[in-house]
């Protein structure tokens, strides 16, 4: 059984996502997708778009269907499982929508971690709403909504046809958080569907564009590990890319990614990379929340012809000479002297 896809759609208090989410929930190509929501009320479902209800589901026009969720998310979520299993409910994709002081890395850890959900369901991405006019000051101030931009694989600009709009602040300070996210208009709440598909989740028929896209280094300045030094402190809450010119041994990544999760796990908010390996033709796509990685993706269709290796790492608390230890250490491990049986990349490299 294929894993279904789940988005997670979340953003500050008065930031715009309930908007969002009408507005897709209109769009006939969100059919065939699950939404759950904290309560139905709190969407305000107008009444032609409701085709039937029952008591825990409604059904609307597009196709789509949504789900209160007034109890944990685990059973809801293998609740619509078994229905969809037993042939009672019929979707092929599933988006959360979280409370604006939620924080997504929790629902993550769920998702990542439970065994009766990861042959079920697999994550598609964070998609963030960020209000253009109090934007910037909510992500200065409230660590709710740096947390939520920190952990973003999208993040929807909103109310930017207000006259109090400062879309180019907010953008700044969405690129001190997450300079490897996408950031994208939604005027008046209006999105694409598609463009909330294949954020999170990489699967190995992805074109070598679509990696590049994902990880969005063109748009960020890299820096190299002899330019770590001009790192300046930003906040609690960083975002950091690192290019590794010459492809690099499976043990040493695997080592280096032990001890960085043991010592500083639940400082990783997000970790995004695409690994080149010695002897290895094609490249791997890592990712992973805090201490929890989903398995590397060896991209076989790889025609690229760079072979350095890219990461994108959401850190909180992090000074710059740990910054330093850490862009460093990868470099000096010795690799002769740490075999490991088996790790995030050896292992898939021997089998």
């Amino acid at each position: 059984m294929t894993p279904l896809p789940v988005t997670l759609l979340t953003g500050f208090l008065g930031s715009g996502k309930t908007t969002v989410l009408n507005g897709l929930l209109r769009h006939p190509d969100f059919g065939r997708t699950a939404v759950i929501i904290n309560e139905f009320g709190e969407i305000g479902l107008d009444h032609e778009l409701v085709v039937s209800t029952t008591e825990t589901v409604v059904l609307l026009q597009s196709g789509c269907m949504c789900c209160a969720l007034r109890g944990d998310l685990l059973d809801t979520l293998v609740e619509l499982a078994e229905r969809r299993e037993a042939g009672e409910l019929d979707f092929d994709r599933v988006m959360i929508e979280t409370t604006g002081l939620a924080d997504p890395a929790p629902i993550l850890h769920t998702l990542l971690t439970s065994i009766d959900l990861s042959e079920r369901f697999v994550t598609d991405g964070i998609v963030v709403t960020v209000d253009a006019a109090t934007g910037p000051d909510t992500l200065r101030r409230h660590e709710d909504a740096r947390r939520q931009a920190a952990l973003a694989d999208l993040i929807l600009l909103t109310k930017t046809d207000l006259p109090e709009a400062d879309a180019p602040a907010a953008r700044r300070e969405i690129a001190a958080l997450n300079a490897a996210a996408p950031v994208e208009i939604a005027l008046h709440g209006r999105i694409d569907p598609r463009r909330l598909i294949g954020l999170g989740h990489f699967d190995p028929t992805m074109k070598s564009a679509e990696v590049r896209d994902w990880l969005r280094q063109e748009a960020v300045p890299a820096p190299h590990l002899a330019d770590v030094e001009a790192l300046k402190h930003l906040d609690a809450i960083r975002s950091v890319s690192w290019v590794i010119d010459e492809p690099i041994s499976a043990n040493a990544f695997d080592l280096w990614m032990e001890v960085l999760m043991a010592q500083r796990g639940a400082d990783l908010l997000r970790f995004k990379g695409l690994i080149h390996l010695r002897d290895v033709p094609h490249p791997f796509v890592v990712h992973g929340v805090q201490h929890i990685f989903h398995p590397p993706v060896l991209l076989t269709d790889w025609r690229g012809g760079d072979r350095r290796s890219k990461l994108v790492l959401i850190l909180r608390d992090f000074t710059d000479p740990e910054l330093r230890d850490l862009f460093s250490a990868l470099n000096s491990v010795a690799v002769t002297e740490h075999v490991l049986p088996g790790g995030y990349l050896s292992a898939e490299v021997v089998s």
